[in-house]
């Protein structure tokens, strides 16, 4: 019987090819979307699962207050792995974690590596990542050894096997030689701790003494069992209070740690991670809600047109009945259509899925595969997906056929009740999910051109981003005045980080205040030449000199150091000043005693994601950095690199010369809302797309019934245009109607999205206008293609008796 179903249902599905065409094209459309943001959505969820301890691995976060203001950050110091694997039995053992660049080097062969971690040597076990070369607990453990990522042993020595052999790495305080003693494989794509080389973390000076404070690490903790988190979270706040000595915290200060279970990191922390920037589960809901809506969209149109259809197919049913089908039959006759268009709409997607993933992976910057997919658990799943498809789309347009009654079919006096409604309610919804996705993907864009193009306080156009290590800091007035003989060069700086995005965490105290009232601030290390070169506005006092830079760092005493600090506009208010000349010439420290005074104050400037507010930031000379920013006229940029490097490799050969602009630093950090946004314009594109096949397949239906109607007027004088008019009012009502539902919840949406910014658009009305016109534009153009072609259509063919 089934045979003989699917035998029919193949016929039937021949005998109309557009209206079959339509169905399986628009579910094959739909269905690859759906597949292809259920891949993105699946990896995102993904994160660090591989790791059998992940219910028992913790990530330590340090929370600290300082004049009522409490700061979260994923660092920590040096002590709390050891310690805490001491003092508490839910403890089983820590590692400690930091993330380097890095010079390699390996016979006369250099490269940077930006993923270079130092790790402790329990690293092997806390994790897995796998060991193919080595002894896991022996690779790490003792001073200069190193561990390669397959990908980096074949770049370093090609087939060779590395082990035991020497490579020379410099993180920026000399050359050190380091034996290589195991192979690791790549890091997973959904793991939050990245690396290319890792190092063993006894060979840092920092680990030679235990400190809470200085925390530059990550820390990451296994515990014995998984319920143990809860037990160890309530015991730290008290641990921690007995670490300190009378005085030291104070007045509502205090010192912390926060456990976050590591499969939850990726998607629910709200501090950042050292590796890479954190997900956000916000978008894995809209991701999984816009996969949803298009595959509905797809199913409504299957739906709209096989019930447009049901009439037409009355005297089928008729004689299937009168020859004695049963109700069940029927129903299992029209399933059968279902599930074959259904499954030849799956075939087709999955094809399509293979061909344009190469395309997502670059939207996306993933590297998914399609091997995924053909995974024993996930064709199972698409065996479900395929049948619910078939059940949804053709589930009630199957029970509208199976009932109509046989008399009525036969004598063609038979309306599908109710079904004209249905219809319509269908098409509202589908246009109601269209504008609401047009809404959303024009306010993304204009909060992330907002972004773009909100002035920074800083000028980060054509400013080159070149790493600093020893060599570097030695030469640095060398650099600089070769690299300004070049006429297009026109500052050159050195800092500790680029202005993008600032992390240093320091204490200022005002003079006239209490020994224990310091203040959190970020703080930047700089030399004389940072201000100009970032064109930041001095709004009081003066910019560093030579002078204060050597004031700053007289070698071998710290007593006799003075600084010349510069406060940005926040931190004056923040320190109790009432304006920025007030604060001119006022004495501060800066943590451990470090005298100096306000010098001058600048207009404050983004120096982390407009997520954030602007918070106090203090500039003050240091002789040393990480960086080198060389700020460019921006003409002839080829010939102006080509001369930066050569003087690069005379001055400093030890380094390559790899160099990054600021606003592609400045670009990552929007990364995540720059692919959100790209990824939710395309996929709202798809979704237009389908709404206007159904509504071009079911305005064709619909105007092909009302030929001969059409051939009346025309005879009867109407014109071209009264007939477009006439096919298309109704449909542009539904859509007008669905501009109406779909508004207001877009208007929600946005705004809870927007509030994830501190500096943001506003929902402006005129977002909703272009959003309906387009809609209304869009429809009209779909539904008055077919009706300028029957409007056009000679009345004497229309009204041609057969």
């Amino acid at each position: 019987m089934l045979r003989n179903y699917f035998k029919i249902a193949f016929r039937n599905l021949r005998r109309n090819p557009v209206f079959t065409g339509i169905n399986v094209v628009g579910l094959a459309v739909g269905l690859a979307s759906c597949l292809l943001l259920y891949i993105y959505i699946s990896h995102e969820l993904s994160y660090d699962n591989f790791h059998p301890n992940a219910d028992r691995i913790v990530r330590v976060v340090m929370e600290y207050s300082m004049e009522g203001q409490v700061n979260r950050v994923q660092q920590t110091g040096t002590k709390v792995a050891p310690e805490f694997s001491r003092r508490f039995p839910e403890v089983e053992m820590g590692v400690r974690l930091e993330n380097r660049p890095a010079v390699v080097s390996y016979a006369d062969r250099k490269f940077l590596e930006k993923r270079m971690v130092y790790a402790d040597s329990t690293l092997f076990a806390i994790f897995s990542f796998p060991l193919k070369v080595g002894n896991p607990k022996t690779a790490l453990a003792g001073p200069n050894k190193t561990v390669l990522s397959e990908s980096m042993a074949r770049k370093y020595f090609g087939n060779q096997n590395p082990v035991g052999k020497t490579v020379r790495i410099n993180t920026g305080w000399g050359d050190q030689d380091y034996t290589v003693t195991g192979i690791v494989g790549d890091s997973p794509a959904n793991s939050q701790i990245k690396y290319d080389v890792l190092a063993s973390f006894s060979t840092l000076s920092a680990s030679k003494t235990e400190q809470w404070f200085s925390a530059n690490y990550a820390t990451y903790l296994l515990l014995r069992k998984p319920e143990s988190i809860a037990s160890l979270q309530v015991k730290i706040p008290g641990f921690m209070k007995t670490q300190f000595g009378p005085g030291q915290m104070s007045a509502g200060n205090y010192l912390t740690y926060l456990l976050e279970p590591l499969r939850s990191v990726h998607l629910y922390s709200e501090t950042e991670g050292s590796f890479e920037p954190n997900g956000d589960r916000l978008y894995i809901y809209i991701f999984g809600s816009v996969a949803v809506l298009i595959l509905i969209i797809a199913c409504v149109n299957y739906i709209n047109l096989a019930t447009s259809r049901a009439v037409e197919r009355a005297q089928e049913v008729g004689v299937r009945k009168v020859m004695g089908a049963l109700r069940r039959q029927l129903f299992g006759q029209f399933m059968g259509e279902s599930v074959l268009v259904t499954f030849t709409a799956l075939a087709l997607s999955l094809l399509m899925v293979y061909l344009t993933l190469p395309l997502f992976n670059e939207l996306s910057d993933r590297q998914f595969s399609f091997e995924m997919l053909t995974q024993p658990d996930h064709l199972l799943g698409l065996l479900a997906m395929g049948l619910l498809v078939s059940l949804v789309a053709g589930g009630y347009p199957a029970l509208v056929l199976a009932r109509f009654e046989p008399v009525r079919a036969l004598t063609g006096h038979l309306k599908a009740a109710g079904a004209g409604q249905f219809r319509r309610a269908l098409i509202v919804f589908q246009f109601a999910v269209t504008a609401f996705l047009i809404v959303c993907t024009l306010l993304v864009r204009n909060q992330l051109a907002f972004i773009q193009d909100k002035k920074l306080g800083y000028d980060k156009e054509h400013v080159l981003v070149l790493p600093a290590d020893g060599q570097v800091n030695e030469k640095i007035r060398a650099l600089k005045s070769e690299f300004k003989q070049h006429a297009d060069v026109q500052q050159v700086a050195r800092a500790y980080e680029s202005p993008t995005f600032i992390e240093g965490g320091y204490s200022m105290r005002r003079s006239d205040k209490a020994e224990n009232q310091y203040k959190s601030v970020t703080a930047l290390p700089v030399d004389a030449d940072f201000v100009k070169t970032m064109n930041l506005r001095i709004v009081a006092g003066r910019d560093l000199t030579a002078g204060d830079l050597e004031r700053a760092t007289v070698p071998g005493s710290d007593s006799l150091r003075h600084f010349h600090f510069i406060l940005n506009e926040s931190a004056v208010k923040e320190l109790g000043w009432k304006s920025p000349r007030e604060a001119i010439g006022q004495k501060m420290d800066m943590g451990n005693g470090q005298p100096g005074v306000v010098g001058a104050v600048v207009e404050d400037f983004h120096f982390a994601s407009m997520k954030q507010k602007i918070t106090p930031l203090v500039l003050f000379p240091e002789d040393g950095g990480n960086v080198v920013l060389v700020k460019l006229s921006g003409s002839r940029l080829p010939h102006t690199l080509q001369f930066l490097e050569q003087k690069w490799k005379t001055i400093v050969p030890s380094l390559p010369f790899a160099y990054e602009f600021l606003d592609e630093e400045f670009n990552r950090l929007y990364s995540l809302e720059t692919r959100t946004g790209q990824i939710f314009s395309v996929f709202a594109f798809l979704s237009i797309l389908l709404a206007c096949l159904g509504l071009f397949g079911l305005s064709a239906y619909t105007t092909a019934q009302r030929t001969k109607e059409i051939g009346v007027r025309k005879v009867l004088g109407a014109s071209v245009s009264n007939i477009v008019l006439l096919l298309s009012k109704d449909f542009l009502k539904l859509v007008l109607i669905a501009i109406v539902l779909a508004s207001p919840v877009a208007w929600w949406a946005m705004n809870r999205w927007l509030e994830g910014f501190a500096y943001r658009i506003d929902v402006a009305w005129w977002v909703f206008l272009v959003a309906a016109l387009l809609a209304v534009g869009i429809a009209f153009l779909t539904v008055s293609f077919q009706s300028v072609k029957a409007a056009l259509m000679n009345p004497v063919k229309s009204l041609k008796t057969e």
